[in-house]
């Protein structure tokens, strides 16, 4: 958190992270790097009260108090520190994925607790994704996740739709990728995409810059061997080993944390560092992810 920071195993960030202390003193520092600053006022100064589990600061100034984990994706947990850190640094890892159960066991939480903090870090990951539209030469694709028998013209039910679009290169390798849920209403004509997906995806995901877009629209079009397809199927896979299938309700989620990881580890960008840094920071992208919660979160809904 204080410069460059990283972990071979989950056994080395604990040594390092050996307290609660430990953690409060590196929170504090990755949300204040220039010291204490009020919310409400913007006041540098600050009264410490240690009365309660996490330390409360009380500005000298207007009096508002603060927490220390107001503002980042563990405000309002009461979950322990490590155990946090611990689960930013595992969903981070590109070796394997992490699901609920996995992670309950490893750092000794009920399942339940577990699935929320993965779903606030998928919610950072969606906010950070946000930020950042495909510009240039973008291209696009219309596939599917889901059931491998299915009609080839007719959606079946269990077959959720999305694209896989990215940022390329002039040699098609791609510089950026996305992949967004299209949903069914308006959107699409059985297997097709219609021309309001279309502008949907290109007025949330775009950039005003790009200069060319090619948005293939039908799934039986995509060819083999092809960047897209191969980053998809990369992908499924990864979902259907790590979370052994999922419905439509949370699939974008699980979309967005796989390119994350995905794109940063192709710009060789530790993806610790800057998730660590998007969570534990006071910054717009945990209250974008606060807004963006729910069943549309990152999917292409309706043209703007």
């Amino acid at each position: 958190m204080t410069g460059q920071m990283s972990f071979e195993s989950l056994e080395e960030l604990f040594a390092y992270f050996h307290s609660e202390d430990r953690c409060v003193e590196e929170i504090f520092r990755r949300k204040w790097p220039h010291g204490f600053v009020c919310p409400r006022c913007n006041h540098g100064e600050a009264y410490t009260i240690r009365s309660r589990r996490l330390p409360l600061y009380e500005c000298r100034s207007c009096r508002h108090q603060c927490s220390l984990i107001a503002g980042t994706v563990m405000e309002g947990s009461r979950t322990d520190l490590r155990k946090w850190l611990a689960a930013i640094w595992l969903i981070s890892r590109t070796d394997e994925g992490i699901n609920a159960v996995k992670l309950s066991v490893i750092i000794q939480v009920t399942y339940k607790t577990a699935w929320a903090m993965l779903h606030k870090l998928r919610a950072v990951m969606g906010a950070a994704d946000a930020e950042c539209p495909l510009e240039h030469d973008v291209r696009a694709a219309l596939t599917y996740y889901g059931s491998e028998h299915t009609p080839l013209f007719e959606l079946h039910p269990k077959e959720h739709p999305y694209l896989i679009a990215a940022s390329v290169n002039p040699d098609n390798s791609p510089t950026y990728v996305k992949m967004k849920q299209v949903l069914r209403n308006h959107l699409l004509s059985d297997k097709s995409l219609l021309t309001a997906g279309r502008t949907a995806f290109v007025s949330q995901h775009v950039s005003s810059n790009t200069s060319k877009i090619n948005i293939m629209k039908h799934h039986f079009r995509f060819r083999r061997p092809d960047v897209l397809r191969h980053i998809a199927d990369q992908a499924r896979s990864w979902i259907n080993k790590t979370f052994h299938g999922l419905g439509g309700k949370y699939l974008q989620a699980y979309l967005d944390e796989y390119c994350y990881r995905y794109n940063l580890e192709s710009q060789h960008v530790s993806i610790w560092e800057r998730l660590a840094a998007q969570c534990l920071s006071v910054n717009t992208f945990i209250a974008l992810a606060w807004r963006r919660r729910g069943r549309t979160i990152g999917r292409i809904t309706h043209a703007a």
